[in-house]
């Protein structure tokens, strides 16, 4: 089953020459490709997250001393940031499902166990019953002392 079926290479804009090697007709998207057109999407949703590699920009100006800086929109993350919180979220699904299946699992024993302790039950009801009527033949074949 494939994951993604291939798709055509969105064209670029004229005059810009793409660099590296022309792109087979039909075959894989470029990652390059992928994250732009991923971009653009957000633009157009009026979501934009801007990811600032900390090594690329050795000088960056103080969010306070930007005139049009709002927080909750332009905020500047760091890609090891970024990237340690997705590996962590990533973990905790992880470790969330395997509970799930754990608790599912245990859900199956549990409800097994009660069953066999209802068999036993009834064992151990039937047991003492025997007991009971055995020990009331016997005090009623043996004679009576006086």
């Amino acid at each position: 089953m494939a994951k993604n079926p291939p798709r055509a290479i969105a064209a670029t804009p004229a005059g810009k020459r793409r660099r590296g090697r022309p792109p087979k007709p039909g075959g894989r998207i470029p990652q390059v490709e992928v994250q732009r057109a991923y971009r653009a999407r957000l633009a157009a949703a009026g979501k934009v997250v801007k990811v600032v590699d900390a090594a690329a920009a050795p000088t960056s100006p103080a969010p306070a001393s930007i005139s049009d800086f709002d927080p909750a929109k332009d905020g500047i993350y760091e890609r090891e940031m970024v990237e340690g919180m997705r590996n962590s979220l990533h973990n905790a699904l992880s470790k969330l499902e395997l509970r799930e299946q754990d608790v599912a699992r245990l859900e199956l024993r549990n409800a097994y166990l009660e069953g066999e302790l209802k068999l036993q039950e009834q064992h151990l009801t039937n047991a003492l019953k025997d007991n009971i009527m055995l020990k009331q033949q016997l005090a009623q074949t043996r004679p009576k002392r006086r």
